[in-house]
């Protein structure tokens, strides 16, 4: 399936909602559906995948429905007599935000698997899901709704590989998982590093990777020196990067939202790494730099 197809809106994952989801999606939506509800009656929703959201784009987002108002409206459903949300958490924050008490929505009737994989559609457009909240969701799929990985590859529009790769991150040891979180290392670090099945093991390995800010490359060949030792193969000695780089490399991998390293060669010369897993992040590096390129 192809980014085309992901773009339909939340309606294109489910049949039995696609015609109402996309309504929602697109502000085409039946008015009978469309009330005001009291924003204290509205829950979140327990499909939710994401857990860390930015507080600037919150007060972005708030300044925007301050000026122009709610353009378009959340999506819930009925629950035990109160409003889950389905779609559209970021305004529900922004809302309360600005004090409202009450807000425009769109009631839906959907099952809690639709539900799960319209939270997780609706996070993939925006292309800002870290690798493990994505991860998470793939496996909630597979585990609570016996999804098969093929069949969720097929309704998010990536291969069925990439998402087995994904759920397979969280396989990672704590203080892997903790570091590929603060964008420490890179998922291409992540897959790496779970050749080491011993926790300990790959727990050192992942903490020297992010302490040394060794690539990909070099991670392959540590992880294959810890694997099958040779006396006679030298060490690898990243050189240590003067304090001002390091904290360079750090603004920039918040910056771009993945690892970036800054390799010195010289004095004066050197290169600068921006790592990326897969072509939508790669794309997604490349719209910073304002460049839009059909890949």
């Amino acid at each position: 399936m192809s980014r085309q197809a992901l773009g339909k809106g939340l309606g294109a994952l489910i049949k039995k909602t696609e015609a109402r989801a996309a309504a929602a999606a697109e502000n085409a939506v039946d008015e009978s559906r469309v009330i005001m509800a009291k924003v204290d009656e509205i829950d979140p929703s327990p499909f939710q995948p994401r857990r860390i959201f930015n507080r600037e784009q919150i007060a972005e987002l708030a300044d925007s429905i301050r000026e122009r108002g709610l353009v378009q409206p959340l999506v819930v459903r009925r629950v035990n007599g109160k409003y889950e949300l389905i779609a559209g958490e970021r305004r529900l924050r922004a809302v309360r935000s600005l004090g409202h008490t009450e807000v425009k929505v769109v009631m839906m009737e959907a099952t809690d698997r639709e539900v799960a994989e319209l939270a997780l559609i609706e996070n993939l457009q925006r292309e800002d899901l870290s690798p493990l909240e994505e991860a998470e969701q793939y496996r909630l799929l597979q585990t609570r709704f016996g999804m098969k990985q093929e069949v969720i590859a097929q309704h998010v529009g990536k291969s069925r590989t990439v998402v087995a790769n994904m759920v397979r991150l969280l396989e990672l040891s704590a203080t892997a998982r903790e570091l590929l979180e603060k964008n420490a290392i890179s998922v291409g670090h992540a897959k790496v590093l779970l050749q080491l099945k011993d926790e300990a093991t790959q727990a050192n390995a992942a903490t020297r990777v992010a302490r040394q800010g060794l690539t990909v490359r070099q991670t392959e060949q540590l992880v294959k020196d810890i694997l099958t030792p040779d006396p006679s193969r030298p060490a690898i000695v990243p050189k240590t990067l003067p304090a001002a780089y390091e904290s360079v490399c750090q603004q920039l991998s918040q910056d771009f939202g993945t690892r970036v390293n800054i390799s010195m060669k010289g004095k004066s010369n050197g290169t600068i790494e921006i790592s990326y897993a897969g072509r939508d992040e790669l794309v997604r590096i490349l719209q910073l730099f304002g460049v839009n390129a059909p890949l």
